[in-house]
């Protein structure tokens, strides 16, 4: 049975495949209007280019941001697509970026009516931009862009586009940017790197081809070196290993790759902590591991389809138990939670079942030392120290249960949620005198808990 999120795709696709003529009759518009706007600035403007949102790339972006769970319908996601239509109006140099800006703002001055935040100019009336957000604005890479919102008004329905106005180099360093790193989703070991040396060559395009021959000189020496690696290192190698061998494996069965680098690194710390930490480098189970993946290279995977496990799931640990049973529930709702666990069971060797329930101690044994948590609220008696444990262990599962996005794992994540939740027994252990207090302000103590661990997401 197809998951639900690609039949979403599919029928979105069909919605944009009957849209089209509008979309393109609109964009042909919009552009006009773009040319004429700035022909008193043609010395100025290079180019204005555009594009319709095509099927490839709206199909990764669903995934990509989850548009699958936030809207009710394939009616809803093309409607509330801020770059449906995409223009990019190309400037010289860097500073008539913002002359470009006070042009638009300058001349854009008649509020919507529906007072929305956008506004419109004399010369038409149909479209709209948004141009009170502080410009430019800063990307996730770390890198600023001027990024406008817009809309066009086409017979009472609003058809979203997004603005860019960009310069000669910003052009040519975004092609670069998303070439090696954006639509580049392989993983490089030592990734930090690679962005000093990428943030090198925005600082001095001058010497943009001598620095890319560094980028891949360095990184093809760094990936082919394999001697004296200190376990960090050999950790990464086998976090790229997985990265490298299921992004090949999900281009050939959805035609697209997502950039997978946290998920490869919560199973590259997984099987390190469970496989290797305690053992040589050199032993038999690094054999293993990359002979799995020399096996797994010749083989098809599938990543559209529902993952099914044989076995009803269950475990006396409340923790195990409760968190579990979550993740069974939606592991073929969340694409996310499905790619890590599609990953997870080809990559062990054993059933499903077993190795779900592997993983499952293993992220409770990083997240809390059973030892510590078991030896606390020694001053109690024995029956009712025990209780609390329980019930603490509850408390936690309960609340990553609450989160549910699969960051919960990042190693990142788990670090501060261990650090915190050790501070929180500790402050419990001298506040609550018997079980019965405890249980007395068990929910109270719960929302508690919830507050600290929703600082972290």
């Amino acid at each position: 049975m197809q998951l639900p999120v690609f039949r979403t795709i599919d029928e979105t696709l069909c919605l944009l495949d009957k849209k089209n003529t509008q979309l393109e009759k609109i964009r042909r518009q919009v552009k006009r209007f773009w040319m004429n706007f700035f022909i008193d600035k043609q010395e100025a403007i290079v180019d204005v280019t555009s594009r319709v949102k095509g099927k490839e790339s709206l199909r990764e972006k669903i995934i990509r941001n989850r548009l699958y769970i936030e809207k009710d319908s394939p009616q809803q996601i093309l409607a509330d697509l801020s770059d449906l239509i995409g223009f990019a109006i190309e400037c010289r140099f860097i500073d008539e970026e913002n002359e470009i800006l006070q042009e638009l703002r300058s001349r854009f001055t008649i509020p919507s009516l529906t007072d929305d935040g956008y506004s419109r100019c004399e010369e038409d009336a149909h479209l709209f931009l948004e141009l009170n957000s502080p410009q430019p604005q800063m990307q996730k890479n770390g890198f600023s862009i001027y990024r406008i919102d817009g809309y066009y008004v086409n017979h009472e329905e609003k058809v979203r586009f997004e603005l860019q106005i960009k310069s000669l180099v910003h052009m040519f360093w975004g092609e670069i940017e998303h070439k090696l790193v954006y639509k580049n989703s392989n993983f490089y070991v030592y990734d930090n790197f690679m962005k000093e040396i990428l943030a090198s060559i925005m600082a001095n395009l001058t010497i943009l081809d001598k620095q890319l021959r560094i980028v891949y000189k360095q990184m093809d020496q760094m990936s082919r070196d394999g001697h004296g690696m200190s376990e960090h290192d050999f950790e990464q190698v086998i976090i790229k290993a997985i990265n490298d061998l299921f992004l090949m494996k999900m281009s050939a069965s959805i035609g697209f790759t997502l950039n997978i680098k946290n998920t490869s690194s919560i199973l590259g710390h997984y099987l390190f902590i469970k496989d290797f930490r305690n053992e040589s480098k050199n032993s038999d189970q690094v054999s293993r591991l990359f002979a799995t993946f020399k096996k797994l290279n010749s083989v098809d995977l599938d990543f559209e389809n529902e993952i099914r496990i044989t076995g009803n799931f269950s475990s006396s640990d409340v923790f195990i138990d409760t968190l579990g049973n979550y993740l069974l529930s939606i592991i073929n709702f969340d694409y996310d939670w499905y790619v890590f666990f599609k990953m997870l069971f080809v990559i062990e060797p054993g059933d499903d079942l077993e190795d779900f329930s592997l993983f499952l101690k293993v992220i409770k044994n990083y997240l809390v030392d059973s030892y510590w948590l078991d030896t606390s609220f020694a001053r109690l008696p024995l029956a009712e120290s025990e209780q609390i444990h329980h019930d603490l262990w509850k408390i936690l599962a309960d609340a990553l249960v609450e989160i549910g996005s699969i960051r919960m794992i990042h190693d990142d994540k788990m670090i501060m949620i261990n650090q915190a939740f050790v501070e929180f027994v500790n402050e419990l252990e001298e506040r609550v005198i018997s079980y019965d207090d405890f249980r007395h302000y068990k929910e109270a103590y719960y929302e508690e808990w919830l507050k600290r661990i929703h600082r972290f997401f």
